[in-house]
């Protein structure tokens, strides 16, 4: 017998996810894991959040990990990467790490969020002033991968528009056919 997920969904593949919280969201956080779950789920793939924790951070880690640095880049890791996953006590390998943090920066502004990661640590970084859609949006780009393109549309009806900002409120975002033939295919996904 085919196991279902919650929302009614035949399950094909689990997602294990292990969320940090270091900052509180500002966007609504129970609402944000529902429609990842229903948007995965409509694709087969059960979010199997192993774990969930809100860090007490020190003064010092509380500044340091205040706003992460956003650049996305793929297939390495950087240092205050690292250190955001030593403190989370996430081992590699046990499924994607989901940070909440204050901010996320870039060269050029700032992001809702960042999925560039070392090749064996998949790992999203969310900022506090989020979307609902954003946590969909960035699971997206580690189970597409780095080679996926395009990586962004332009159709605000899919959860890989160029920014979860511009989504409408209260709508439910699909993957296009493309997308969701390459998500089931991600090495992170493991059977049900």
């Amino acid at each position: 017998m085919m196991k279902k997920d919650k929302y009614g969904n035949n399950c094909t593949k689990r997602l294990p996810i292990h969320i940090r919280t270091l900052a509180l969201p500002n966007f609504n956080y129970s609402k944000a894991i529902e429609i990842a779950g229903k948007l995965f789920g409509s694709n087969g793939i059960f979010m199997d959040i192993r774990s969930e924790f809100c860090l007490a951070l020190s003064e010092a880690d509380a500044v340091k990990f205040n706003v992460i640095d956003g650049e996305c880049k793929w297939n390495q890791f950087s240092s205050e990467q690292e250190d955001l996953y030593e403190l989370a006590k996430i081992s590699p390998g046990s499924g994607v790490a989901v940070f909440i943090v204050g901010g996320v920066k870039t060269s050029s502004g700032s992001l809702n969020g960042c999925a560039g990661h070392a090749p064996s640590k998949p790992a999203v970084v969310i900022g506090a002033d989020a979307t609902v859609y954003t946590l969909a949006h960035e699971i997206g780009h580690v189970l597409l991968g780095p080679s996926f393109s395009p990586v962004h549309t332009e159709s605000t009806s899919n959860i890989m528009y160029k920014s979860t900002n511009g989504m409408p409120a209260g709508s439910s975002p699909t993957f296009n056919a493309e997308q969701a033939t390459q998500i089931k295919k991600s090495g992170f996904l493991i059977a049900c």
